[in-house]
């Protein structure tokens, strides 16, 4: 009899993740809503252990499920229950130790970024979305102005690029559900760039972050993972969102890209001499 879960360490799983796709597997965070809210891993699909039974179907049938929980002890419940249905055909893994043994990245952090209702209609979280593409790409020309002249820099305008181009293609799909849609660049326009709660834009973003000059650059790249991260989150919980649909291929795809920037913006902190 074929064993239901296999366990996989914090170690195991970056390796696994490093090697797969985005649309091969999907992370499950089994805690309770506040606990998620409070932090979890990038790209996690919230799903507390007590909804798992009446949500099963939920689960992609062809992806390996990976599920964690704070310790590792909820989530063995979880795998042995999602291993058990014989619907499930890829692999199931429970990572062992849970949150308290991932010493990675954690949402939310930082300046708190602009919660989304993925519960809102399919138009709302379209917008919401475009909108988050907005605030990153306003964000990321802001530093170029200030800062085009340093080595760390010169990551940015790509990376504003490819945030335009991740709205555009999000705008194809939200098109789809109006009678008459603007163009895309009159709704990319009209499109608020205050990237996080508490009325900051992108360029006071930058002044506040540039208020210790020593640590600019540090501070200016910690903040543009931050966003990455967030972005790679939303993306991730938009192709479940939109699974079985043309837009989940779409939003798995912009996945693939925000993990690009996240090593390129990686790449770009080595350049800091700020300490």
């Amino acid at each position: 009899m074929a064993e239901e879960y296999q366990d996989i360490s914090v170690e195991q799983l970056r390796e696994y993740m490093a090697r797969h796709e985005e649309n091969e597997y999907l992370l499950v965070d089994v805690r309770q809503p506040n606990e998620y809210a409070g932090g979890h891993i990038p790209g996690a699909l919230l799903m507390p252990l007590g909804e798992i039974g009446e949500r099963m179907r939920e689960l992609p049938p062809d992806r390996d499920i990976v599920v964690y929980c704070r310790s590792g002890k909820r989530s063995r419940g979880a795998a042995l229950l999602i291993g058990s249905r014989p619907y499930v055909a890829g692999g199931v893994f429970n990572m062992t130790g849970g949150i308290l043994a991932w010493n990675g990245h954690l949402l939310p952090d930082g300046p708190n970024l602009r919660v989304f209702d993925l519960s809102a209609s399919e138009q709302e979280v379209l917008m919401r979305a475009m909108e988050l593409e907005r605030g990153a790409e306003s964000f990321y020309a802001a530093v170029h102005r200030r800062h085009h002249a340093a080595p760390w820099a010169r990551a940015f305008p790509a990376l504003a690029g490819a945030e335009q181009a991740h709205a555009r293609m999000i705008h194809r799909f939200w098109a789809e559900g109006q009678t008459d849609p603007p163009s895309f660049a009159e709704v990319y326009a009209g499109l608020s760039d205050h990237l996080v709660e508490g009325g900051f834009s992108a360029a006071a973003l930058v002044t506040l972050l540039e208020s210790d000059p020593q640590h600019a650059c540090r501070a200016i790249l910690e903040m543009a993972l931050t966003i990455e991260y967030a972005a790679y989150d939303l993306s991730r919980n938009m192709a479940h969102r939109f699974r079985g649909r043309p837009a989940e291929q779409v939003f798995q795809a912009i996945a693939e890209g925000e993990k690009e920037h996240i090593a390129l913006v990686a790449r770009s902190l080595a350049g800091c001499s700020d300490g």
